[in-house]
């Protein structure tokens, strides 16, 4: 190893700089259980004074070369897993997570060092502050994080009696972190930018969903398929005709007509539903027409409403994109967060799961069961969880939440890792096989690093 690392012996001496320079790994692998406090990246050289033992060089502009990123959590409210659910959200996992008095300390460790040279005039520094400051934010999103801490100075030293979590498979190279940076750097600008509200004069020309008669006709529940009377699949036809021709995606539709026929009385099949929007959106049709609008209106909702009542326009100014609360409907993606985060308080790292019935889950989350099972439907196909149900009387479902079956996984030693993978497949009725593939979807790294970098061999650590 070329250059000097630091170490400390305690936190006392650490604070007034009395410390070990160390050039070799030998001698950092002969002194871990020893020291408490190091410097994880690589300076030039080290001074020691003459008296005092005081150690001097591991200042910024010394730098070498940048080994690692350490994040300082300064909390232990959270459990350490929920450290590990944030990498799998980023796509960045963490190397290791060591536990500290106050909290945690986070290690991201490059798969290859990036060195500071003069031919660069030294900017591998400043691009390294900002990855480090923009990973600090991320973590800072969701944890109490020390965000004034040297970006690359003293941390604590990784040992048998504080590595919660290691994995060298998770290292990632410098071009990788720089790109997810600039992502959130322009993220972040974006986000900056995008103002709180936008007001929009309406066009003498209103949208269909717009008009008195939509709202009525969306939140009519006492509509029937009837013999020679416009019904239930009429009914469906109109109000999608009428996200259609407003220029509403597609998903808006989906997920507000999914709702309006849970409402119903006697509610269409969810696949006749579905079939109607496809029709809708199909592009064989313009809008809603009046003369089927009208009857409808009459026959379910009043029989003395007149076309001046349902067809008349607002006026003046409107806001867009309004808070949740003021809105009667919610969004597919509002909704599937309310899944989400909903498995995420019943469930743990060592149950990522929960079994009851779907009627039960749809009423705990305020939801329609038929609205339930699209959303269900939709967070299977993207991957965030899965499901199985039993047929009959007693039926029940279970949903897995992948994320934290994925760091159930990890977190685990090699024995009791089969044993939890056994068990979930056993309660999903599927082979470990398949679960094994879904923990490498999560967790490939596309850069696959071959070599083991020498600044990791002294921490292989046994954290069984």
């Amino acid at each position: 190893m070329k250059g000097s690392i630091f170490g400390f012996r305690e936190k006392e001496a650490l604070k007034v700089g009395r410390g070990v320079i160390l050039t070799s790994i030998e001698a950092m692998n002969d002194n871990t259980d020893s020291f408490t406090h190091w410097t994880p990246n690589v300076y030039r050289y080290g001074k020691k004074r003459e008296f005092g033992g005081i150690v001097e060089g591991y200042s910024e502009k010394n730098l070498r070369q940048i080994n690692t990123f350490v994040i300082d959590i300064d909390s232990k409210s959270v459990n350490w897993s929920e450290i590990l659910l944030l990498g799998l959200e980023m796509g960045f996992m963490p190397t290791m997570i060591l536990e500290t008095p106050k909290g945690y300390q986070v290690y991201h460790v490059l798969s290859r060092p990036a060195f500071v040279t003069s031919k660069t005039n030294y900017k591998v520094i400043d691009v390294a502050k900002k990855i480090s400051r923009n990973l600090k934010g991320a973590y800072a999103a969701k944890f109490n994080v020390d965000m004034g801490c040297n970006d690359f100075g003293i941390a604590r030293v990784p040992r048998k009696d504080n590595v919660l979590f290691f994995d060298q498979d998770y290292r990632y190279s410098f071009g990788e972190w720089l790109n997810w940076s600039l992502k959130q750097s322009d993220s972040l600008l974006e986000e900056a930018k995008e103002p709180k509200m936008r007001l929009v004069r309406k066009s003498d020309q209103s949208r269909q969903i717009d008009e008195p008669w939509f709202d009525m006709l969306l939140h009519r529940g006492q509509i029937r398929g009837q013999k020679g009377v416009l019904g239930r699949n009429n009914a469906v036809l109109t109000l999608a005709l009428a996200f259609f021709s407003s220029g509403k995606a597609k998903e808006n539709c989906e997920f507000n007509l999914h709702q309006f026929n849970g409402r119903l009385s006697q509610p269409l099949k969810d696949v006749e539903v579905q079939r109607i929007i496809d029709s809708a959106y199909s592009g064989k049709y313009r809008a809603a027409q009046r003369v089927y609008i009208t009857q409808l209106m009459q026959t379910w909702v009043d029989s003395s409403l007149t076309e001046a009542e349902l067809f008349t326009s607002k006026t003046g100014w409107y806001k867009f994109a309004r808070p949740r609360e003021e809105r009667t409907n919610s969004h597919f993606k509002e909704r599937e967060a309310d899944l989400l985060a909903y498995l995420r308080k019943k469930c743990t790292v060592d149950k990522p799961y929960l079994t009851c019935t779907s009627k039960e889950m749809a009423e705990n989350l305020g939801m329609s069961l038929s609205t339930f099972k699209v959303i269900k439907k939709r967070l299977m196909r993207s991957n965030k969880i899965k499901a199985t149900t039993t047929l009959g009387r007693n039926g029940r479902t279970t949903l897995v939440l992948l994320a934290l079956f994925v760091v159930g996984v990890i977190s685990k030693n090699k024995a009791r890792k089969h044993f939890f993978i056994d068990h979930v497949a056993k309660l999903l009725e599927v082979n470990c096989t398949e679960l094994e593939r879904t923990v490498t979807l999560f967790t490939y790294n596309e850069s696959d690093v071959q070599e083991q970098g020498e600044q990791l061999n002294f921490l292989g650590v046994n954290t069984s």
